[in-house]
């Protein structure tokens, strides 16, 4: 399959995922826990807020990286779409 339209079907399942209302929730609700637990977790405990603050990257990486995917593909589909390549493909 053309990597083009590879990347497209990638984003189109990447925007599903990030739309998905459990997958919204889920998210929210871990970024509360986590937002929470560092209010609640003493100012002397330097281990416990670096484990903190390196759950909620993680968790705004995972988002990052679904919404990269999406952006890419969005790029692939303007490639595929593109008058050049719909010429490319009629004389291949």
């Amino acid at each position: 399959m053309d990597k083009s339209l590879e990347e497209v079907k990638r984003a189109d399942r990447a925007e599903e995922v990030l739309n998905n209302p459990l997958f919204i929730e889920a998210v929210d609700k871990v970024r509360t826990g986590i937002i929470h637990s560092m209010e609640e977790s003493p100012l002397g405990d330097a281990q416990t807020h670096n484990r903190l603050v390196i759950a909620l990257q993680l968790l705004s990486q995972i988002e990052k990286q679904l919404q990269s995917v999406v952006q890419t593909g969005k790029m692939a589909k303007m490639q595929v779409n593109s008058p050049v390549e719909r010429i490319r493909k009629v004389f291949r």
